[in-house]
């Protein structure tokens, strides 16, 4: 076995990669040629795929922000109620205040 060179690694790891990528492509082949066939039976277009993700256009988001529910009376800093709590209600919790201490009303 030659002795190992970095040149030699580096030849060999172009030549997986290249080899990597064209197997790759061979395997992609049937899954497109299988889309564009449903595709074309059902109508679809790539807009319609573009308009389908989660609510969401291509323009941005269909859905209008939700409303402020609690708001910080020091900082200002407002939350929906919604997705992580954040450091300051958590923090107030912890000291033993209620979160509807800092309901907007």
């Amino acid at each position: 076995m030659p002795k190992l060179t970095l040149s030699v690694v580096q030849k060999r790891m172009a030549a997986l990669q290249k080899l990597a990528e064209k197997l790759q492509k061979k395997d992609k082949a049937p899954a497109i040629k299988t889309i564009k066939a449903l595709m074309a039976k059902h109508g679809v277009t790539m807009a319609d795929l573009a308009d389908s993700k989660r609510g969401v256009s291509a323009k941005g988001s269909k859905r209008p922000p939700v409303a402020a529910k609690y708001q910080d009376p020091k900082s200002g800093l407002t939350w929906s109620g919604r997705g992580r709590t954040p450091v300051w209600v958590r923090e107030a919790e912890a000291a033993g205040k209620s979160r509807d201490h800092f309901l907007i009303k």
